[in-house]
């Protein structure tokens, strides 16, 4: 029953498809998970991978907000700013890794915006300064975001050694404890975990308060 027992377990880890697998584990300074991280593994030997060509991903404006709050895209995507909302907006990110302002519009009145320079993009509108946003540029094909579990699973990994970084929006710390060293085989899941030393900040957005702007 023993022998049955193992080999079902190395059974379980094994990947169907080629590759290695990652698993990634996140919690916060109580135990508690931690949803909606950023998680990026990038191969240690810095191999460069194919851009993603004409692919477009969506940063969306609704209720104040962006939605996702959050977007992670590989380096070289256009992402598309449209306006769902009834009053118009003014997109714009001073960050190192792409600055651009979009003129005050309503719908889809600007080209899509190309993040060709990896690295974190902060977003604000000029109309409404408590609408913050996030577009995480990275040049590897492997990254995602936690789920409510505070797990993420990356698949078709590459074999060999990984610098494994997250990134929260909400994160009181940085250092060491932000970026794991893993090793990635062949037809096999590898872990990283990750546990916080501090409490995530409070958010400070204020999200819908402003009607005073109705008239633009």
């Amino acid at each position: 029953m023993a022998c049955v027992t193992v080999c079902t377990v190395l059974a379980g880890l094994r990947v169907a498809t080629a590759g290695g697998g990652l698993s990634v584990t996140i919690n916060g300074a109580t135990g508690a998970a931690i949803e909606g991280a950023v998680v990026i593994a990038e191969p240690l030997q810095g191999a460069a991978h194919p851009r993603p060509g004409q692919k477009l991903a969506i940063m969306d404006q609704h209720n104040l907000r962006f939605v996702p709050e959050v977007l992670i895209v590989q380096t070289g995507t256009a992402v598309d700013f449209p306006n769902s909302d009834q009053v118009r907006h003014q997109v714009y990110s001073f960050s190192a890794a792409k600055k651009f302002e979009l003129a005050l519009y309503a719908g889809r009145a600007h080209a899509p915006v190309v993040f060709d320079t990896a690295g974190l993009v902060t977003l604000g509108c000029n109309i409404h300064d408590n609408m913050l946003g996030y577009i995480w540029v990275t040049d590897s094909p492997w990254y995602g975001r936690s789920d409510a579990g505070g797990h993420l699973q990356l698949r078709d990994l590459t074999p060999g050694e990984y610098t494994v970084r997250i990134w929260h929006a909400l994160l009181n710390e940085s250092g060491p404890e932000l970026v794991q060293r893993v090793a990635v085989s062949d037809n096999q899941i590898s872990a990283a975990n990750f546990r916080l030393q501090r409490a995530l900040r409070a958010p400070t957005h204020n999200h819908g308060t402003d009607k005073q702007w109705a008239d633009y």
